[in-house]
């Protein structure tokens, strides 16, 4: 019994000097990250080893003070040294790795081996090391455990089938980079961002908040949807109908503005809408959209839609829908019993109480209109509802429409980085068809939103209900626009603002007489 204890005391110490060196340099290793350009990324799997050695001589001396230890390594004199040459090959193992880490980090480029095969071969090299350590240190004749690690490997292998199964999977996967850490894929259904993989699983966060753990032999076996290799870009498509009453090249252009109007979705490639069948209640058209972020699609298709539905609506586009025999009676019906009740008074009234109630009746026209005259014009104001994070409008565009306000709230932007907010009752885009220039600002919806949109038909109907109307309007656009010009010239004379204001009221004057045929 007494003859093996030195044996276990030297086995265990050790044992004990490999593990307080892996002790001392894990918080060094948790902070360095050994592919960051630097010494701190140098000595990442150096200081290992190092300590390792470091830690050997004050051991042998500690072994010293013991007698019978100190007998038994006086008769085993090359334990040490094999020891130190051990450690030393690990050295220079890590030497290796580490100058061809930091030569790929300084030219910006990654390490191409996965962490998982990486640790294995380590583990490889560091067992050939040491039975050539065995070998010619210590002179051990190492074809017995030679021998006898082939037959342990061998009922290992058998025993841990499926073990080793999940590794080499694992060890295929990432040799193939089939998917990587922070990867969107979807693996039979179960769909993701890849976590993490080790050498029996890999790790998928899904979309809706869980942690899937799937065995690498059964990813290495299945068809791997990445979403985000070799290119996040993906097409994304959505099917809608239109009525035969509605052209298609003016569905076409609705569609594509509602996919614009999409923040995810990418300019270029542009969306792009065709038409795909004729059915008995109607056409089919497909709309597609590029973005980086499909596995997103669920909320962006939402977002488009949500779009089309509001430019169909403005449009005048009607979205057909299959009608039963009983359901087509059904409808018939209701409109013979209610073909009498005309809605479109109840429409106007509407219109004409929420134009008296804005900032065109109250302060642009300042009263000069009654409600008999808003009634007569009511019929040619469009109200038109806008979704949430539209584009009304585009600083630099032609226009020739103003919008008054009734729901909701915009949100302005000029290029110069002045921003603001239009609240109800405001109206907007007036300037641009006063004075026959570009748009001065970009307005974008904040919340859904209802409109009153006067085109130009409406516009000159406005004109046309008092004389003094194109003096009042004149007089308006006139001293905003030399406001405006001022401004933007730092012109501080009082003069100059005048003669500014006079020059732009006449030329303003004229442009809107023109429209009366004056």
């Amino acid at each position: 019994m007494n003859s093996f204890l030195p044996v276990v005391v030297e086995i265990l110490l050790l044992l004990l000097i490999f593990a307080l060196a892996a002790g001392l340099a894990a918080p060094f290793r948790r902070r360095t990250d050994a592919d960051r350009p630097g010494i701190g990324g140098f000595l990442h799997h150096l200081i290992r080893p190092v300590l390792v050695l470091a830690l050997t001589l004050p051991a042998a001396w500690l072994i010293d003070l013991w007698p019978e230890a100190s007998r038994w390594l006086a008769d085993n004199p090359r334990h040490v040294p094999a020891w130190e040459v051990f450690w030393l090959g690990v050295l220079a193992l890590a030497l290796v790795e580490s100058t061809a880490r930091q030569i790929l980090a300084v030219r910006g480029r990654e390490w191409p081996v996965p962490d998982l095969l990486e640790d294995i071969l380590r583990a490889l090299l560091w067992l050939a090391l040491a039975f050539v350590v065995l070998k010619l240190e210590l002179g051990w004749d190492i074809g017995p455990l030679l021998a006898s690690t082939a037959l342990l490997t061998a009922v290992l292998g058998f025993a841990l089938q499926g073990v080793l199964g999940n590794l080499l999977a694992g060890m295929s996967m990432h040799l193939t980079r089939t998917v990587k850490q922070g990867d969107w894929v979807d693996v039979e259904g179960i769909e993701g961002r890849v976590k993490r993989t080790n050498w029996r699983e890999t790790r998928i966060h899904t979309i809706e908040g869980h942690e899937m753990i799937v065995p690498n032999s059964r990813v290495a076996g299945a068809v791997v949807h990445n979403l985000t290799q070799p290119t996040p870009l993906r097409r994304h498509k959505v099917n809608v109908g239109a009525s035969y009453s509605d052209a298609p090249d003016a569905v076409i252009a609705a569609l594509e503005s509602a996919a614009a109007a999409v923040e995810l979705v990418l300019p270029k490639p542009a969306p792009e809408a065709i038409v795909t069948t004729f059915d008995d209640y109607g056409i089919n058209y497909q709309l597609r959209y590029w973005t980086r972020q499909f596995h997103r699609r669920t909320w962006v298709d939402g977002q488009v839609s949500r779009h089309i539905w509001y430019q169909f609506k403005r449009a005048g586009i009607e979205i057909p829908f299959p009608m039963s025999d009983k359901l087509l009676n059904d409808f018939m019906a209701v409109v013979y019993n209610q073909r009498q009740l005309d809605p479109e008074p109840d429409a106007l009234a509407s219109v004409v109480r929420d134009l008296m109630a804005s900032d065109l009746h109250n302060d642009v026209l300042d009263s000069l209109l009654d409600r008999g005259d808003w009634e007569a014009l009511a019929a040619l104001v469009r109200r038109e509802p806008f979704t949430s994070g539209e584009i009304l409008m585009s600083q630099g565009d032609d226009g020739d429409t103003f919008h008054v306000l009734v729901r909701g709230r915009l949100a302005g932007r000029i290029d110069n980085g002045v921003t603001f907010t239009v609240e109800p009752g405001a109206v907007v885009g007036e300037m641009s068809l006063l004075t026959g220039e570009p748009r001065g600002a970009t307005l974008t919806t904040e919340t859904g939103c209802e409109l009153l949109t006067f085109d130009r038909d409406a516009f000159v109907a406005l004109l046309g209900l008092r004389e003094e109307i194109p003096e009042r309007l004149a007089d308006l656009a006139a001293t905003r626009t030399a406001e405006n010009r001022a401004a933007a010239a730092r012109v501080e004379a009082d003069q100059d603002r005048t003669d500014t204001c006079g020059q732009e009221r006449k030329s303003i004057l004229r442009r809107l007489l023109g429209f009366l045929g004056r």
